[in-house]
């Protein structure tokens, strides 16, 4: 991606925000494991979104003062020695090049300079900073470190949530985000299309991970999260991460996973006969949920209520297991289906939604109806990435082989 898509997400972000304004952006640290050792390090999604940098321990501050806009970008500063343990870091003029922000500082000096603005004569009167839902006792986070030190210092000043502008920026896709995204489609296809391919009674979960994985590895990209290989009764457990369980002979594997392309998400659910042929009552429930996947994607259109949608799959389910015999009372069907019919993707896996709920226009959204059947031992999800336009949607994964009759003969 160019440095002009993120020199263009700062400028409609600048135009959301309030004059006499401050915001703050941080690149986040990965968190120390041990002595010697760090958990892997994750880019803050927003950040990424503002400056198309992918490095740790930076900070984007973004001014506004009677109309007139400053972009400051904050990096540590050049280490021979971490260089030599850790590997090398941004240069000043790399990371100009990368997202177009010309006054590039040193790390150490943010919080002065944030502290010289906060206290000048330009007068400041809000701090955004970006906050999401959390419990009481959660641990604090950068944000929040920071928010409570200008709360002590500087009291008269206005806290407020970028993530307000930044909910009504991401959930309008562009372009450059739908190819990304189709980029990790495709990574994601030919990685199940190589587990397929490989797929036996008597491997373990995780060895179907290990598949999929591996492919992953070999095209420079990797999961967009935890890889889920569910089989047999584990595939009703809806998270399910443990991949210990040896997969029987007459199994189903559920596997939901995604893969990454310039930090942009798929997130894929396909769900596999591990010998190849599904059994009637397996065959018989899996056409049930594609017949999910069709109520939904007719009912997803610019500004319906995802609740709308969701309340016309469980009424789609009903009818359905009625006639299979397996429930009496529409009540019955929160026993088999218990979660929702979809979320937002992008540059998270669960990306930004617009605050009614209702889907937006040029929006991504998964599309994951599934049924899961305990007493036996049958969990069937199907999930695609569709892009939701106001001349109907689009189905990025429809090259992703679904039906029975296409999973059965590419298995054979």
């Amino acid at each position: 991606m160019n440095k002009e898509f993120f020199v263009g997400n700062r400028k409609k972000f600048t135009e959301k925000m309030k004059d006499y304004s401050v915001a703050v952006f941080f690149s986040n640290v990965a968190p120390r494991e041990s002595l010697d050792q760090s958990h892997k390090f994750s880019v803050d999604r927003n950040f990424f979104y503002l400056t198309g940098i992918n490095k740790e321990n930076m900070v984007l501050v973004i001014s506004k003062v009677n109309g007139v806009i400053t972009e400051q970008l904050f990096i540590p500063p050049v280490n021979e020695l971490y260089e030599k343990w850790y590997g090398i870091l941004l240069r000043h003029n790399e990371a100009e090049e990368i997202s177009g922000i010309s006054s590039i500082l040193d790390r150490e000096e943010f919080e002065n300079s944030l502290a010289s603005k906060l206290s000048s004569m330009d007068i400041y009167e809000n701090l955004y900073i970006v906050t999401t839902l959390a419990t009481m006792d959660e641990i604090e986070d950068q944000y929040k470190v920071l928010a409570k030190k200008v709360r002590n210092q500087f009291p008269t000043v206005n806290i407020l949530n970028s993530l307000l502008i930044l909910m009504e920026l991401r959930v309008h896709k562009q372009a450059e985000e739908i190819e990304e995204i189709k980029a990790s489609i495709k990574y994601t296809k030919e990685a199940l299309e190589f587990l397929m391919k490989n797929l036996k009674p008597g491997m373990y979960e995780y060895e179907v991970r290990a598949y999929y994985e591996y492919q992953l590895m070999l095209r420079n990209s990797s999961p967009s999260f935890a890889t889920i290989a569910a089989s047999g009764k584990n595939a009703v457990i809806l998270h399910y991460i443990d991949l210990q369980n040896k997969i029987n002979d007459g199994d189903m594997v559920l596997c939901d996973l995604g893969a990454l392309s310039n930090m942009f998400a798929s997130d894929i659910t396909r769900t596999y006969p591990v010998n190849g042929k599904f059994s009637a009552r397996q065959k018989d429930i899996y056409n049930i949920v594609l017949g999910a996947q069709d109520v939904t994607m007719d009912m997803m259109k610019p500004g319906v209520l995802e609740k709308d949608v969701n309340d016309a799959v469980i009424k789609y389910f009903a009818k359905e297991l009625k006639v299979i015999k397996l429930i009496k009372d529409d009540s019955e069907v929160s026993k088999y289906y218990y979660h929702g019919i979809g979320h937002p993707l992008g540059l998270d896996v669960h990306d930004l939604r617009c605050r009614d709920k209702k889907i937006a226009e040029n929006n991504v959204y998964t599309v994951e109806p599934g049924l899961y059947i305990a007493e036996e031992g049958i969990g069937i999800r199907i999930e695609d990435d569709i892009l939701v336009t106001r001349d109907g949607n689009i189905n990025l994964s429809k090259d992703i082989i679904k039906t029975v009759n296409d999973i059965e003969n590419f298995m054979k």
